[in-house]
This record gives structure tokens, sequence and C-alpha cells, in this order.
């Protein structure tokens, strides 16, 4: 463990961008969802109707899961309990494998350990730093909910619950960054293995078999039931997998050579097979993109089946009266359920597609590109390779989204695809976002692109729950796309358009900055 401290503060320098971020903004939800809830529903007779409305909807317990008391600290444990656990868990995985896996790939951790640095100390100080920020942003959460008027006790155990989910998901990266010689193939790796985990408590919740929940993280956050209960105890659960899947990795790790993986890699040919830049790019891009095209469509596939039969199990007239105030006259719930649903689902599609912007960005902090471009390849030709990737493979994932869900669905396929891919060009203006940043910013490139798309899911977070409007509300461009599934939308064409070309002068702008300045290798 010789050097950790030094280590840590190396972490804390390179995210001190990030990390504060992230833990504020996921701090400061609870008690915006606490005070949402208490005046949304004041009275405990519509705490109860929206719970039972709830707990008689497939899509709500596979999402979110059991509703255990319907009190306001009880929905809002429940609104942000597995979504929250999710988010939580997703960043801790990047995180893990950002500063140990990747970190081996570009050759860094090669030059540290040429100091005085011991094995284990990398690994120890990015888990370090990665729990040490679950436990920060869940405990700084429980003044606002205790000023909400909720108990500080069960409080304190809702922090620690999400907080909780996400240790467990940063010793699964831990583990999946021992197995692989590849970051982005670990972080497959590990996001694959959380969204088992995910679906597991999902079939817990809407399958018949409880006994599930309680083999998954996911599960135990839900079990510890804070507001409905306060089982303490279910806290030991985690506890143990995260020092029994730490244990594991410093083991595998002690079994490994530096920069190798447990699991063997398939030899390449032997003589080189593409035929240019683009061809280089799409054999960079084409595990992660058939990685998330397989996630989407299976996410399709159990959103199709959720709404399936929607309509007549929420038949009631106070549903009935909510999706007319949504939709307009004859608006059918499901339709209403579908439009929040791909509401959210474009979003986590810009976040795929930010993987994909951001490509070139690491080619070039890991000096590759210097090497490409010794080549008779020009700067443009190499950006628009991956830029490619970065339009069109969002257009893949919508279209598969929406298709496999309409398949299962009976709104229609071409209907329920048509309004996915209305998202498109909002998902296009994050793209030119980070094109622009890459081309005029490249050091704060990946940081800055991650934070925008993070203020675009808060802005859109706080509208939902009615805590911003008007400006605050124009500044996300999934606002702008119109609900075509409920017939919203006076042009549709307009709208769509107009976003295209501001993600096209977006890109151009960021690729005229790339051509004139100089190339910036990770600092």
């Amino acid at each position: 463990m010789t050097g950790l401290g030094a280590l840590i503060r190396l972490i804390l320098r390179r995210d001190r961008v990030l990390l504060p971020v992230w833990i504020l903004i996921s701090a400061a939800l609870p008690a915006a969802v606490a005070a949402s809830t208490a005046r949304l529903y004041p009275g405990q007779a519509a705490r109860d109707a929206f719970t039972h409305a709830s707990m008689n909807s497939p899509a709500q317990l596979a999402t979110r899961g059991v509703i255990h008391d319907a009190s306001v600290g009880g929905l809002t444990a429940w609104t942000l309990g597995s979504s929250g656990a999710l988010i939580g868990g997703l960043v801790s995985i990047l995180l893990v494998i950002r500063h140990t896996r990747a970190e081996e790939e570009t050759g860094r951790r090669d030059l540290l350990s040429s100091g005085v640095v011991g094995r284990h100390a990398p690994l120890a100080a990015a888990l370090a730093v990665v729990l040490a920020a679950n436990l920060l942003l869940g405990l700084l959460g429980v003044p606002g909910l205790v000023a909400a008027g909720l108990p500080a006790g069960s409080s304190l155990l809702f922090g620690l619950s999400t907080a909780a989910s996400g240790w467990c998901l940063a010793a699964v990266a831990a583990v999946a960054a021992q197995l692989t010689t590849g970051s982005g193939t670990a972080r497959g790796l590990a996001i694959a293995t959380a969204g088992a985990l995910f679906a597991l408590r999902s079939l817990a919740d809407t399958g018949g078999a409880a006994w599930l929940a309680w083999l998954t993280p996911f599960g135990w956050t839900r079990l510890t039931r804070p507001y409905g209960g306060d089982h303490w105890w279910v806290l030991a659960l985690p506890v143990v997998f995260v020092v029994a899947a730490g244990a594991a990795a410093f083991a595998l790790s002690a079994r490994r050579d530096l920069a190798a993986g447990l699991l063997p890699t398939r030899a390449g040919p032997a003589e080189g097979t593409l035929g240019g830049a683009f061809a280089l790019a799409g054999r960079l891009h084409r595990g992660t993109l058939t990685g998330f095209a397989v996630g989407f469509a299976l996410v399709g596939g159990l959103i199709g089946f959720s709404a399936r039969g929607l309509d007549a199990q929420l038949d009631t007239q106070a549903l009935r009266g909510l999706a007319e105030t949504i939709g307009g006259p004859g608006a059918r719930i499901s339709d209403v359920f579908f439009t929040f649903i791909l509401y959210v689902m474009s979003q986590l599609v810009a976040g795929a597609a930010l993987v994909s912007a951001l490509r070139a960005r690491g080619e070039e902090a890991a000096g590759r590109a210097d090497l490409l471009l010794l080549a008779p390849v020009g700067r443009l030709r190499w950006a628009l390779g991956h830029l490619f990737y970065a339009v069109f493979g969002p257009a893949l994932l919508l279209a598969l989204l929406g298709g496999v869900a309409g398949l299962a669905y009976d709104g229609g396929v071409l209907r329920v695809a048509g309004a996915t891919l209305a998202y498109l060009p909002a998902v296009w203006t994050v793209v030119g976002v980070a094109v622009l940043l890459f081309g005029l910013l490249p050091r704060l490139a990946a940081v800055v692109s991650w934070s925008v798309l993070g203020l675009i899911l808060a802005v859109d977070l706080v509208a939902e729950f009615k805590l911003a409007g008007g400006f605050v509300l124009e500044l996300s461009p999934f606002v702008h796309v119109p609900a075509l599934l409920l017939g919203r939308g006076a042009a549709p064409v307009a709208a769509l358009a107009g976003l295209s070309v501001v993600a096209a002068a977006l890109a151009a702008a960021g690729l005229v900055l790339l051509r004139r300045r100089d190339l910036a290798p990770s600092s």
C-alpha cells in the first residue's frame, strides 16, 4: 500500500470537477423530491391512491419496486431508491475503471510503478475515493430530508442504503478491471453485471419470486425499508459483499502481470486488414456500439411488455383524467407512460453517444492519434470517422429501442419507433456540444461534456417535480422534442430541424477549431 495517500490526492485532483458535481446533485435531489411529494400529495388519501395505482403498474414495479409505506418519506425513498442506486452505481463503475484498468491501458500505471508505489496502492486508492464519495453523498442528503420534516433515523438509513449500492458496484468494477486488458471491455463487463443485478431485482418485484431480491444489491437497497420499518440489519449484506468482492479483486491483481488481464485475449491478424481511418474508427467503436445495441433492444422489449395491457390495469377515473391532462382528450394511459419512458431513455442514448463522440479525444490523449496522423491521414478525416459513429450510432440505438418496444406493445411498431427517433436531434445537440469542446478545450472536453449532460438531466428532473420552469426548462434540448405519441407539437418538423441545425453548427465549429489547434496529449 506504499504511496496510497499520494495516489488518493492524485485522483481527487484529476476528478476535482466531476466528483463535486456528482456528489452535490445527488445530495440535493432527496430533499427536492420530498418537498415535491408533500406538495403534490398533501393528504394521506391522495398518497394512498397514488400508491395503489403505482403498485398495479408492472412498469413501476419493474423500474422502481414496491412502495413499503405510503408516507412522504416512503414515496421519496421509492422514487429515488432504485434510480439513485443505479445512477450512483454506474458512476462508481466508470470512476473505478478510469483509475485502474484505464491507467494500465494508457501506460501511466507503468510510470507510477517505477516509483515508490506498492502493487495494491492504485486499486486501493480508486476504491477508497469512490467508496468515500458514495458515503459522502448519502450523508449530505440527510440534513435536507430532516429539514423537510422526515425522521432523522430513517433519513440516515436511506442515505446509507443509497451509498451501499454504489459501494457494491464499485467492488464489481474492481473485479472486472482485473479480468480484461481493455478499459472498454472492463466497463462493458461491469455494466452488464449491473444490468443483470437490476433485472434480478425487477423480476423479484414483478414475477412473484420475492426471494430473488435478497440476491442483488438493488434488492438490498429496497429491503432496508427506510420510513417503512427501518431494517438496519440489511446493511450488513452490502458490507459483506464489498469486503468479499474487494478481497477477490486484490487477490486477482496479485496473480496477473501489469497491463494484462486474467481472461485470454484473441490474437489479431498477422497483417493489417483495415482500409483507412474510417475502418479504424469502426474497429474501435464496434464493441461498445454492439453492447449498447443489445442493451437498448432488451430494455425496449422490457418496456413494451410492461406497457401491454396497461390501459386495462390502470383504468380508473383519476388516471384517465391524468392521461387527458397530459396528452389531451382521448389520450391513452399507456401512451403517456411510453412518452415519459422514451424521454428518459433518450437521455441515456445521449450518454452512449457521448462515449462515441469523446473516443477521438481518448485516442489523442493516449498519444495514438499522433502516430496515426504521421501517415497520410488528415485531421478532419480522422475526426469524421469517429463523428460518424457518434451521429449514426444513436440513430441505431433509438431505432432498436423503439422498434423492439413497438413489437412488444400494441401501439404499432412504426408509430412507437417514429416517436423514439424524434429524440435523435436532441441527442445530436449533446454530441455537437462534445465536438465543440473537443476542438476548443480538449483537456476539459470529457469533464465538461458529461457535466453538460448532467445539467440537462438535473433541469429535466427539477422540471418534472415542478421546481423550475420557463427559461430554465428551455435549456434542455429534449424539452423541444414534440410528444408524437400524444399528438403534441404543432410543427414537429420545424422543431426537429431547428435542433438538427444547432447540432450541425456546433459540430462544424468544433471541427474547424480542431484543424487550428495543436494536438493535446493527456496532461
